[in-house]
């Protein structure tokens, strides 16, 4: 007789403030920056071996950050699936209230010109130029508190 077991063999948890993760010919790392900040950094090829895996790794650790950044400056391959990947990272953001900036290499810039000619995606010009973009953002949010007196309010 065959013994048979329910194995869990993926732990969505992140237990500390950096994560890392081969898949295929890249790495993925994650940097909590501050409590609502996080930054995932991809080095190496995103192709159609690991796009998919790059669009989950980011949607996995968003959870309860409010913005991204999204360096992909050490990429040395971007295929068409690595578009595929930003514009699921992208919908996603959308859908829960994520601000985001990307940052790229060449061959990242190169796809874009080509798939995203209306730059529709948040593509940065470096690292600074990101990180003002999304502390402006964050800037212009303006948190409402509810008070058991007067209800909603901005804080």
């Amino acid at each position: 007789m065959v013994a048979i077991r329910t194995e869990r063999i993926f732990a969505p948890s992140i237990s500390s403030d950096e994560d890392q993760t081969r898949c295929g010919a890249a790495i993925f790392a994650t940097r909590t920056c501050s409590p609502n900040r996080i930054a995932v950094a991809v080095v190496g090829e995103v192709d159609a071996v690991n796009g998919r895996e790059l669009a989950r790794y980011v949607e996995r650790h968003l959870r309860v950050s409010r913005q991204l950044v999204l360096d992909l400056r050490a990429v040395d391959f971007f295929g068409s699936q690595g578009f595929t990947a930003l514009y699921y990272i992208s919908v996603h953001c959308t859908r829960s209230d994520v601000d985001w900036a990307i940052v790229a290499s060449p061959p990242v810039r190169r796809l874009l010109s080509i798939c995203d000619p209306e730059s529709e995606l948040p593509l940065a010009d470096d690292l600074t130029a990101a990180l003002a973009r999304l502390d402006r953002r964050a800037q212009r949010h303006t948190p409402f508190v509810w008070s058991a007196r007067s209800g909603w309010r901005t804080g």
